[in-house]
């Protein structure tokens, strides 16, 4: 009886080990980030008329569990842009990295505000962690604390591109902060900014990239 008290035991530590072992950790990490790895999802152009908006978007295909999450996302993003007597939106979108660890994509809008005759262009984006289909933001690619270290690599791009923003006032230029938006390529990072977000140059846009290897040390 003794003997198969310690064997039934020794069972249940296997089980609950082996159990253990199966549940997939969907962190998101570069940790051992090879660039050319192939993609997990697979991307199908779709474009939608809302109320007069045109809108262009992926819908994502693979891993069902995942995938359900992504599209949700973007349907949910997508209906932002339905039009109305005021304004309408014609909206383009680019995959713009995909691979074993993420999917990211690059939105261009265009928005015509028929009331006062204005077209303002800006950008999103979007990046899903492919273990999971969960948006990131910025916080889930950098480690806690990167803001003084990625701040001040923001501020050696400006200087090296020769742009001034403002430092100061209602729309003073943030850097890197919760909500600054980013996308990211296969091998780099890039952070945009759109006009209003405290720029004072051409049309106030501002694109920032950062090879991912020269940001070893402030990336999870």
């Amino acid at each position: 009886m003794k003997k198969l008290g310690i064997l039934l035991m020794a069972l249940t530590i296997v089980s609950v080990s082996y159990g253990a072992k199966e549940k997939e950790d969907t962190t998101f990490t570069f940790q051992n980030y090879i660039p050319s790895a192939p993609d997990v999802v697979k991307e199908i152009a779709r474009t939608k008329n809302l109320d007069g908006s045109v809108v262009a978007y992926p819908v994502f295909t693979g891993n069902l569990k995942v995938v359900e999450k992504m599209n949700k996302t973007v349907t949910k993003f997508v209906n932002t842009f339905k039009g109305n007597k005021d304004k309408t939106y014609k909206v383009e979108y680019q995959v713009v990295g995909s691979n074993d660890r993420f999917v990211s994509v690059l939105f261009t809008i265009e928005k015509n505000d028929k009331k006062n005759n204005v077209i303002t262009k800006y950008n999103d984006a979007i990046t899903f962690n492919v273990k999971d289909g969960k948006e990131m933001g910025i916080k889930d690619i950098f480690v806690q604390g990167y803001e003084t270290a990625l701040n001040a690599a923001i501020n050696d791009k400006i200087k090296q591109f020769g742009l001034t923003v403002n430092e100061t006032g209602k729309n003073k230029f943030k850097g890197a902060a919760k909500g600054t938006k980013f996308y990211m390529e296969d091998d780099s990072i890039v952070l945009f900014y759109n006009q209003g977000e405290g720029l004072e140059f051409a049309d106030g846009q501002l694109f920032i990239p950062f090879i991912t290897r020269d940001l070893i040390g402030i990336i999870k």
